[in-house]
């Protein structure tokens, strides 16, 4: 069960940057930059997706390592 609720707290954190997704620069004071991310138009299979977090229109963050 602990193994659940990891994941339900990490969906559950996704959500939240889809939801703010348009007004993330009011919402989150980081950038994908500062999360050592790329922006790319598609995630590479080993990279998890941060929503757009400053990057350009049609472009997703995506960071190889999170911590």
């Amino acid at each position: 069960t602990t193994m659940f609720s990891i994941r339900m707290i990490v969906v559950l954190i996704f959500v939240a940057f889809l939801i703010n997704a348009e007004n993330e620069a009011a919402s989150f004071p980081w950038s994908c930059s500062s999360l050592n991310g790329q922006c790319r138009n598609v995630c590479l299979p080993h990279e998890m997706f941060f929503g757009p977090l400053g990057c350009g229109k049609g472009f997703m963050c995506c960071v190889s390592h999170f911590l």
